[in-house]
């Protein structure tokens, strides 16, 4: 029998599914959304397989969305971090791995110090065009997940999109959300089903609870 994964291996092995997976799925004019954009890896590959799509990205950390701006001039960037309600609200800053950044604080790997800023808070249905059809949806949003869903349901109901996001513990229930949660607004409201990263699944809603609470997986796509 082979070894576990390692967490970082398990990381590196989502995220090429995750690029082989926009290879399969997306066409020529194909929209994509990627929130928690960071520095657009994932956009790279939406770009490449979707050239002729309408493409946005959300990132509210300033660095990030200025670098995204620059890097990628035919995406939308929105320099707002997105849940189901919107404001302004506080938002945690890890310097030393800007990947950990999130709506609250989550547990991190070491030792790391933080810094708040304040951020602009806002909902997906609020900001899509009108007429514009979803067809990829990324989500990195290190535990904030299910309120950026329900922010989104309007969406998620209409397009049904292929989402990819991340759901793991010591991220999602710092807002106390249950996978239990997720797994129901993406699959009774949504009409989502859900697998993971290996192509395992659909997993039914006691599976995806007790995979997530043994920590071997945090990434995972819902697909119609």
């Amino acid at each position: 029998m082979a070894a576990p994964l390692t967490g970082e291996e398990r990381e590196a092995l989502d995220n090429r599914n995750t690029e082989l997976l926009l290879a399969f799925l997306l066409h020529a004019d194909s929209t994509c959304i990627d929130v928690g954009a960071h520095q657009g890896r994932f956009l790279h590959h939406c770009l490449r397989h979707a050239p002729l799509g309408r493409h946005l990205a959300f990132e509210p950390l300033p660095q990030l969305a200025a670098q995204l701006r620059e890097g990628y001039p035919h995406v939308e960037v929105h320099e707002v971090a997105l849940s189901d309600a919107d404001g302004e609200t506080e938002f945690v800053v890890v310097p030393d791995d800007l990947g950990y950044s999130g709506l609250r604080e989550r547990a991190y790997p070491g030792d790391y110090r933080t810094e708040r800023i304040r951020v602009q808070v806002r909902r997906l249905d609020d900001l899509l065009p009108a007429g514009l059809r979803v067809d990829f949806l990324k989500v990195d949003v290190e535990g904030a997940e299910l309120g950026l869903f329900r922010g989104a349901l309007r969406m998620l109901r209409r397009d049904r999109p292929t989402i990819v996001f991340e759901h793991g513990p010591g991220a999602a229930d710092r807002y106390g959300t249950a996978p239990e949660d997720v797994h129901d607004l993406l699959t009774a409201d949504a009409g989502l089903r859900i697998y993971d990263l290996d192509g395992d699944g659909p997993y039914e809603r006691s599976r995806f609870a007790e995979v997530f609470h043994s920590g071997t997986r945090w990434n995972w796509v819902a697909h119609a």
